[in-house]
């Protein structure tokens, strides 16, 4: 997969009915990449009580279905530079669901492979109150479930630093501080015997946090596969594009993006170029998504250029 590729997360834009059309449509707005949320589609099927959902489809049957997805990508040349997976597959004291998620989160994995997708973005696990210890040692369980199926098809899984919203209050979730996210992938990754854990950096998450975003991206270093990007005015996570955000006295941009192409830019950064700016895309009129996704196209070009000096 080239290197810096630009692309947007599926939200707003994807129809699951018509594959074609829709990756024909990002092409014409000028995207290369898609981050595909195979999340959507269980998320729309999935039973709580009777632990049921698309999912349960046989690997075979499964690929059948993904085909007029992937042969639209190939026609369109057009990749799946990164996936997003079930956002939460762990439930304290719920076991029966646990293993549910996992099974589905496994095939999940093996359909990136069949796709040509790299990486999987897979949440870690936080809660209100909980004490870091336990918060740690339930997340390397629900990992290392995962360490057998990402071997097996050599798929990358990635943590993300999170915020949490309880209410109208944010609390920082799993891996909001950079050397906690490092040590997870560390331990994880000797704990498989080879590197099949990594991170994506959420911009936004980052500003809701108050985390120094040069700072975290410089910590992580080499650990970071995917990027998730977007803005937001540091109270809300809004998931705008980027340069469309102030801070509160209005005077200047809410997210310091010249620190953010420093910092992605000195670890060597060699991935996607991926926009998760999906409510910036959604909330204008129907008729101006095609300009709206043009111009995150020019931003992702800015950012692009800006990388390589």
């Amino acid at each position: 997969m080239k290197k810096f590729l630009i692309g947007v997360r599926s939200k707003w834009w994807y129809d699951e009915t018509k594959p074609e059309e829709s990756i024909r449509f990002i092409k014409e707005c000028g995207l290369e990449a898609i981050d595909y949320g195979i999340n959507s589609l269980f998320d729309a099927t999935f039973d709580d009580i009777n632990l049921t959902s698309f999912f349960d489809k046989s690997l075979e049957e499964l690929y059948a279905y993904y085909k007029p997805l992937k042969d639209a990508l190939k026609k369109y040349d057009v990749v799946i530079s990164q996936m997003h997976g079930i956002f939460q597959i762990y439930y304290p004291g719920e076991d029966a669901k646990n293993d549910y998620l996992t099974e589905v989160t496994e095939k999940m994995i093996a359909v990136c492979k069949y796709m040509d997708c790299p990486a999987i973005v897979i949440h870690p696990w936080s809660g209100p109150n909980i004490h870091k210890a336990e918060e740690k040692q339930r997340n390397m369980e629900m990992y290392g479930r995962l360490i057998p199926a990402a071997k097996k098809y050599g798929v990358t899984v990635c943590l993300e630093n999170l915020n949490q919203k309880y209410g109208f209050e944010y609390y920082e979730g799993g891996c909001a501080d950079a050397y906690e996210a490092c040590e997870y992938i560390d331990q994880l990754n000797a704990k498989a015997g080879e590197e099949v854990f990594g991170f994506c950096l959420d911009t936004g998450h980052i500003k809701i946090t108050g985390r120094n975003l040069y700072q975290f991206i410089t910590t992580l270093g080499n650990r970071i596969k995917l990027l998730h990007i977007h803005d937001n005015d540091g109270i809300t996570d809004c998931h705008m594009l980027p340069y469309t955000q102030v801070d509160r006295a209005g005077t200047k941009l809410s997210t310091d993006w010249e620190m953010f192409i420093k910092g992605i830019r000195e670890i060597g950064y060699e991935g996607a170029i991926s926009f998760e700016s999906s409510r910036g895309i959604r909330i204008p009129p129907l008729e101006l998504r095609k300009a709206v996704l043009r111009f995150l196209v020019e931003i992702g070009k800015y950012f692009r250029n800006r990388f390589e000096e």
